[in-house]
């Protein structure tokens, strides 16, 4: 959008970019028209892009609709653009400024400098300690109206002093030709799964892999950057409109085409990975053969002396595009094998198989006090010390062991939002003591619920609990014994469909092992009840989830009978015996419970209950084992699914801030200052009280808005561009008014000589920084300035 803006602004009437005010008119127009659309929130934005971005439905990458996914993108550079084109067209004049600055005294030189930097300095400290620290949603709402100053800041620190502008970095230099290609490829190269993940090609060392994918960025960049210049040279000569505007419309055909193709591949169920690389193959031989034919004849008339004219062989035409297929051929084996390894993460869906390994994991230590963490917590938090070592502050986090590329069963960490969108507008239904109850609290966390569980005496333990945290219906139903399962499982199931679940979790044993154990009537009495359980396990039409007793603390039991009854190895045998009597093949899935609090047996502080996280783990396990556990309907939605309502367009909108923009932009176009006002800071120590005549009259034109003739007027002379009368006019004027200085025109006409030289070098595509004859002449300049 920004190409086309920055071309149609300039194309639009292009002898007004000539005059003094025709190119500023039609800029103030577009800063009209931004804050319009997207700033007062008028509706205009929907009446402009709804025909090209429909509202829904959502799609990969595309969460919330392609018109609100166009217009928050849209929205957060929209003024980037204007402050770009407000600066470029304002350089000559600041450029010029800036060389009048080094001709003052050093003291007014460096107050004049040092009251703008300070001006700027300000300005950022406020928009850091305010706009920057808020929340992401009220950040991207103010982006746009405060993004300018860093940039503005960074480039006018840069260029602050005469010897900083003469130098630079080569590598940056380098970066900045193909700068361009690096912006639009970055995301595409460093992140994975839509933006969510980061890309990952050397597993195990973060730094290694940054410094991996970086260098895949910059290759790729730069090939891309090289392509363009010779294929655009080719098809888009800058010396021939005619063939430009063909090549326009061939590329819009093709485009066409290719869309088409993509639909009807679509529609005829055809996307698999074979078929696009089969297609891309035979694509890339007919651009190839178009751009052949299309620049054959102009290569036939190029004047080929010495140039061996025989007919080309068939080996030597057909030669480029069998190399091209094998090179596509061999980096899409390569990616995806890299794929497979895990380089681009796993948002699918698990498969099946993944059940035999998403209950292996561990426990791995996290150091709290590393330095990015330390920073963290001094920046948040204004933590200036800890209560013990950063050696021995780790935390435990739980994490799932590596599994081979092959399974594809890449666990991850499931969000609010994915547990949310899985579960919508269903019911969930937990059946079983305390272990399960705690895993329903952590549930609850789980879907966005963060007091979920948290210690209150006055909440009974033994009671039923139901929640509705969003669209997602949670009850717990408290069964401590098989019998009572059995009766809770009955109860569900007389209800229905109506009153039935859509994902069961079910789990006890351990108040059995303490309660029905001691005589083998008990035993005998508790088996049936199991064997009962069973059935209603089978019976179930939900998916189920049975849950096995955690690891038992034995230390940690509050009394002797449960030391002698509920101890780890009891509970063991309790274990094997609901294995042994078909529990666990029955259910859909089992949550084994010494799988994920092994690790933590020492923090059970009543030798049953875990700290929360540990039951946060159990859910991620089991919210992982969804993606198998409810599947959805055949026509690829979820059942019951929520009408799609997009968050509404113009919900970032701030008319204030926008009319803020309106003014800077005022300034900045009419008052002929790059930096929006800031220049005019420096004017506050060049008075010219205390100066000859002379001297005042050179320094009288040092405000902005005085020295559009210095800056443009010989540019349009020297590159012969049109130039209005009164432009003209008025610069003779100032010419004349200074050559009554007795001799002393050279004061001025020297910086804006050396001024005229960095603007028509820009223009010629020369290097603007650190050219040795622009540094020896400034050199030069400043002592002739002193002599004088």
């Amino acid at each position: 959008m920004a190409f086309l803006l920055t071309f149609g602004i300039m194309k639009t009437q292009r002898m007004l970019n000539y005059t003094k005010f025709g190119l500023r008119i039609k800029l103030l127009a577009l800063a009209g028209i931004f804050f319009v659309v997207w700033d007062f929130n008028a509706g205009l934005f929907d009446l402009l892009f709804t025909v090209f971005f429909p509202q829904g439905p959502p799609s990969i990458g595309l969460a919330n609709g392609p018109l609100y996914e166009w217009y928050y993108h849209t929205h957060l550079h929209h003024w980037a653009v204007f402050v770009g084109i407000v600066y470029a067209i304002n350089y000559p004049i600041t450029s010029l400024l800036m060389d009048k600055t080094e001709l003052l005294a050093d003291t007014q030189a460096t107050l004049a400098k040092g009251t703008v930097c300070i001006s700027l300095i300000v300005a950022l400290s406020l928009w850091l300690s305010g706009p920057f620290t808020t929340p992401k949603f009220a950040f991207d709402s103010t982006h746009p109206y405060f993004a300018f100053l860093p940039i503005l800041s960074y480039v006018y620190f840069r260029n602050v002093t005469q010897w900083m502008r003469q130098h630079h970095l080569g590598i940056f230099k380098s970066l900045g030709s193909f700068s361009l290609e690096i912006y639009l490829f970055h995301k595409h190269i460093f992140m994975a799964n839509d933006g969510t993940q980061m890309l990952v090609l050397v597993p195990g060392y973060p730094k290694c892999n940054v410094v991996a994918t970086g260098i895949l960025l910059l290759v790729v960049a730069r090939t891309v950057h090289k392509m363009t210049v010779i294929v655009g040279g080719m098809i888009l000569p800058s010396d021939n409109e005619g063939k430009c505007i063909r090549a326009f419309i061939t590329i819009g055909v093709c485009g066409t085409a290719f869309y088409c193709l993509a639909l009807l591949l679509e529609y005829m169920e055809m996307k698999s990975a074979t078929v696009i690389l089969i297609t891309i193959m035979i694509i890339g031989f007919i651009v190839y053969q178009t751009i052949l034919d299309l620049t054959w004849n102009e290569y036939r008339n190029v004047d080929r002396q010495g140039i061996n004219d025989e007919e080309e062989t068939p080996v030597a035409k057909a030669s480029p595009p069998i190399i091209g297929a094998m090179v596509i051929f061999v980096l899409g084996i390569s990616w995806h094998i890299i794929a497979m390894a895990g380089a681009a993460g796993g948002q699918g869906a698990l498969p099946v198989l993944c059940e035999s390994f998403v209950n292996e994991g561990i426990w791995a230590p996290v150091s709290s006090c590393s330095e990015y963490q330390r920073g963290l917590d001094t920046r948040e938090y204004h933590v200036a010390g800890y209560y013990r070592a950063c050696d021995s502050s780790e935390t435990m986090h739980w994490g799932w062991r590596k599994t081979r590329p092959n399974t594809r069963c890449r666990f991850r960490s499931r969000t609010v939002s994915d547990l949310q969108k899985k579960l919508a507008y269903r019911r969930i239904v937990f059946v079983g003591d305390l272990t399960v109850r705690n895993i329903f609290h952590a549930f609850c966390r789980s879907l966005g619920d963060p007091e979920a569980g948290r210690y209150d005496a006055t909440i009974a333990d033994h009671a039923d609990i139901s929640k509705q945290i969003g669209i997602v219906k949670l009850e717990y139903k408290w069964a401590p014994l098989a019998f009572d399962q059995v009766n809770k499982l009955k109860n569900l199931r007389s209800k229905g469909q109506k009153g039935g679940a859509d994902l069961l979790i079910v789990g006890g044993g351990t108040l059995d092992r303490l309660h029905v154990w001691a005589t083998d009537e008990d035993q005998e009495s508790h088996k049936a009840a199991v064997q009962k359980l069973v059935k209603e396990l089978d019976y179930a039409t939900a998916p189920t989830v049975w849950c096995t007793p955690t690891t038992v603390n034995t230390p940690a039991l509050l009394n002797d009978e449960k030391r002698n009854q509920m101890n780890e190895m009891a509970i063991s045998e309790v274990r094997k015996m609901y294995q042994d009597l078909d529990v666990e093949t029955t259910a859909n899935f089992v949550l084994e419970g010494p799988a994920y609090s092994r690790g933590r047996v020492s923090e059970s502080y009543d030798g049953m209950m875990y700290p929360h996280s540990v039951y946060d783990a159990g859910v991620q396990i089991i919210a992982n084992a969804l993606d198998w556990l409810i599947v959805p309907s055949a026509d690829g939605e979820e059942d019951d699914e929520e009408p799609f309502h997009p968050p509404p367009v113009g919900q970032l909108s701030n008319p204030f801030l926008g009319l803020m923009m309106t003014c800077f932009s005022l300034i900045g176009l009419f008052f002929f200052d790059g930096y929006f006002g800031f220049s005019y800071l420096s004017s506050l120590f060049v008075r010219g009280d205390g100066l000859k005549s002379t001297k005042r009259r050179q320094m009288q034109n040092f405000m902005p808005n005085d020295l559009y003739d210095d800056a443009f007027v010989p540019f349009h002379q020297r590159l012969k561009l049109p130039l209005s009368k009164s432009d003209a006019s008025s610069y003779r004027a100032k010419q004349q008014l200074t050559q009554s200085g007795r001799g002393r025109v050279q004061d001025i006409h020297l910086p804006q000589l050396a001024h005229d030289s960095d603007v028509l070098s820009l223009l010629d595509n020369d290097s603007l920084l650190g050219g040795g004859d622009r540094g020896s002449s400034r050199r030069g300049l400043g002592m002739m300035t002193r002599r004088k």
